[in-house]
């Protein structure tokens, strides 16, 4: 070898490390920004009172902005899913040069998350604080610019695709007016409010094919005689009432979730903000990702898969909702068995069947299963914030089966109603697994 090509070749290596060096000069981001960032999210979504549905939409499009992001700069670390979402089939990724694929899905996430609440604030001080944390890290201005400009780039086509699922559509839709007849759903004591959400179906799906994937069982022929299989049905949501325990109270209370909870003393109401049913479980996916100290993109599949399947699953139990459009507990008890009866919750402003929440809690624990195991035990500490203890479980899978049980020691669903609503959160996940993973 020539001195002259010795030379050369150093200098190549030279250069070669140089670079390097440059580009690992700055400490990457990891899953605590991300549950960070996720606790933002859930914070903001409690502020503003969202309800269920409506919360799932905001929870998922964040996560799905962070996860694409992250995936279209890092191909092989996730599976590729927008070909996969219906109406994102003319996604472009932005050229990938110079960004930090990890800061750019953040923001990307802040800036999905801004857009789709009220108080702008929460998603502004995050968009801040990160961009203050990559400096701190070590990043050079040019690349937290570039990053921003990336996220920028796929949120503008984020954005253009949320705004076609209907729901500024749903906005403009009249109010629901129930049918009064024994048989259906009625307002519910204690504050009468309207239906919420009726049309709710019409939002376009993330990934099932429509909102009606999955064919409940019949329900019993309505009938007020004591021996007919609907009596009974109802009957039993009263007898438990008759015989609960303190555990089977906590039980209720712990999975309550409800985001505007009124307390009524005279003539004064007073209203409560609390976690809604998928935010309590995106809650769970932040407590085990810590305590596993998951790697990041291990991570953002857990939250973008659960925030996904849950989606779709309460839209998939709105359908059922207001199809058979049926009558709740209360209604029926008060009125056919004891008028002085009263559930331990508060009755969700919608029909009963099947379950919202134990649709959304069994497609989050179908995925959470799949990711981090069949028999992983886990304590959740969710409510200790609103004076509840923690509730320890021996799998994602026995969790929702607790949720199940909940909403029937609270008073406020038939076992009927909690059994379907179960199996279909779990097929609707199964259907979103299958199709997402390669």
């Amino acid at each position: 070898m020539t001195s002259k090509l010795f030379i050369l070749i150093a200098y190549i290596l030279l250069i070669s490390c140089n670079n390097e060096v440059k580009q690992q000069s700055y400490e990457s981001f990891d899953s605590k920004d991300l549950n960070y960032a996720n606790k933002v999210l859930l914070e903001s979504v409690m502020e503003d009172a969202f309800t269920p549905p409506v919360a799932s939409r905001i929870y998922a499009y964040a996560h799905l902005a962070h996860y694409i992001t992250l995936q279209s700069v890092y191909i092989d670390s996730l599976p590729e899913i927008t070909s996969k979402i219906n109406g994102l089939d003319n996604f472009t990724a932005p050229v990938n040069t110079n960004v930090d694929a990890k800061l750019s899905a953040l923001l990307a996430f802040s800036t999905i998350g801004k857009k789709l609440i009220y108080s702008e604030q929460f998603f502004n001080d995050l968009s801040e604080h990160l961009k203050d944390s990559a400096l701190k890290k070590g990043f050079s201005e040019e690349l937290v610019k570039s990053s921003e400009d990336y996220a920028l780039n796929i949120t503008k086509q984020l954005s253009d695709w949320i705004d076609k699922d209907m729901y500024i559509e749903t906005r403009t839709y009249p109010r629901f007016t129930s049918t009064k007849k024994p048989e259906n759903w009625r307002e519910t004591p204690p504050d009468y409010t309207t239906g919420l959400e009726p049309y709710w179906d019409n939002i376009r799906t993330l990934i099932i094919d429509s909102a009606n994937v999955y064919k409940p069982k019949p329900l019993p022929v309505y009938d007020i005689n004591k021996n007919s299989d609907f009596y009974k049905m109802v009957y039993e949501v009263y007898d438990e009432s008759l015989n609960t325990t303190d555990e089977k109270g906590k039980i209720a209370w712990f999975w309550d979730c409800n985001p505007i909870m009124t307390v009524h003393k005279g003539h004064m109401i007073t209203t409560i903000h609390k976690f809604t049913p998928p935010g309590h479980w995106l809650n769970i996916v932040s407590q085990i990702t810590e305590k596993e100290n998951s790697d990041y993109y291990t991570a953002t599949k857990a939250y973008g898969f659960t925030a996904t399947a849950m989606f779709d699953a309460i839209i998939g139990a709105w359908h059922v909702k207001y199809k058979t459009d049926l009558v709740r507990p209360v209604t029926y008890i008060q009125e056919y068995i004891d008028p002085d009866w009263n559930p331990i919750l508060q009755t969700p402003p919608f029909p009963e069947y099947t379950s919202g929440h134990s649709a959304t809690s069994a497609s989050a624990a179908e995925v959470l299963t799949n990711i981090f195991g069949e028999n992983y035990a886990f304590t959740d500490h969710t409510q200790l914030r609103f004076g509840l203890e923690e509730r320890s479980f021996l799998s994602f899978k026995k969790a929702a089966h607790q949720v199940n049980l909940s909403r029937f020691y609270g008073g406020i669903h038939y076992v009927q109603g909690v059994e379907e609503g179960g199996k279909q959160g779990a097929h609707i996940a199964n259907i979103i697994l299958k199709k997402l993973q390669p």
